[in-house]
């Protein structure tokens, strides 16, 4: 039998009332905005509540809202899976692995919006161009991946970062801090955005010396929070993750932070990811750098 118009109206509505309802807020921007994001989005594990085959469309849909992502624990394939999915996007980064394998830190961009001008992966540790290293009390390889993005619309520049800081050791995680305030000293780009998972809460070693170098934590001090307080890391159960730690960050310099939120996206009755997408609109702050 064939559907009234009215019938189709109404199915074309639930089409995209589901659609909209998958969309961050980040999608609603004024003029002058755009979207920064860091997600944590678990490596392959097939011992997992969800399977990357069963999760990875909607991890790529989450990704392909915002204007810059950094993203943690993607396996080659992985990042390959997202960026078949995201034809606007490019990407930069390479597995923490001698070999180029492993875990990256990518960081995507749309390339429609921005140009990459120079990009590079370091290794957290003290050797920290010798790809594989491991600092002595990590017991893994740890890296950031670092892209300077020029703005199209605008011509400013904007520096990136995107790590992935040591799961054991405090000391390691420290060092890292003290490593990227260093590293970012020398920068010269309109604004700086430091993306990651960073292992440890704010109030740790490593955190607090990023502060101290001047990056701000939009979790802080945006003028909008869509809640009053939310976790980062939940594990794929939305049951009882409300009082998760926050150890995933978008940190800035040179911008400032309109709103900031988590997006909760579920897939069979899980989180599509252990750990939250945590996003932040923004805009540039000519006034505040955060350097001398």
């Amino acid at each position: 039998m064939p559907l009234s118009s009215l019938q189709i109206c109404r199915c074309a509505l639930l089409v995209w009332s589901a659609l909209w309802s998958l969309a961050p807020a980040s999608a609603q921007m004024r003029e002058g905005e755009w979207s920064l994001a860091t997600f944590n989005v678990r490596y392959d594990n097939p011992g997992d509540p969800l399977t990357w085959e069963e999760r990875r469309d909607q991890v790529a849909q989450i990704v392909g809202f915002y204007d810059v992502v950094g993203i943690q624990e993607a396996l080659p394939h992985q990042v390959e899976d997202l960026a078949a999915r995201l034809p606007w996007m490019a990407h930069v980064g390479r597995g923490r692995d001698a070999d180029g394998g492993g875990e990256a830190c990518p960081i995507f961009y749309d390339k429609n919006k921005w140009e990459l001008l120079q990009s590079q992966t370091l290794w957290l540790a003290r050797d920290w161009k010798a790809p594989g290293a491991v600092h002595p009390a990590a017991d893994l390889p740890r890296i950031v991946t670092v892209a300077t993005l020029h703005h199209k619309a605008d011509g400013k520049t904007l520096r990136v970062y995107n790590t992935h800081w040591s799961h054991v050791s405090v000391d390691a995680r420290e060092f890292a801090g003290d490593f990227l305030a260093v590293l970012d000293a020398a920068c010269d780009a309109d604004a700086t955005a430091l993306l990651g998972d960073f292992n440890e809460v704010q109030a740790s070693p490593g955190r607090m010396a990023l502060s101290e170098a001047g990056f701000v934590n939009t979790y802080d001090n945006p003028k909008v929070r869509c809640r009053r307080e939310f976790p980062t890391y939940t594990t794929f159960k939305p049951e009882g993750s409300a009082g998760g730690p926050r150890i995933d960050a978008v940190y800035v310099k040179g911008l400032e932070a309109t709103w900031t939120c988590v997006d909760e996206v579920i897939v069979k009755g899980f989180f599509i990811s252990d750990h939250m997408p945590v996003h932040a609109v923004v805009k540039w702050n000519p006034n505040d750098n955060g350097r001398p």
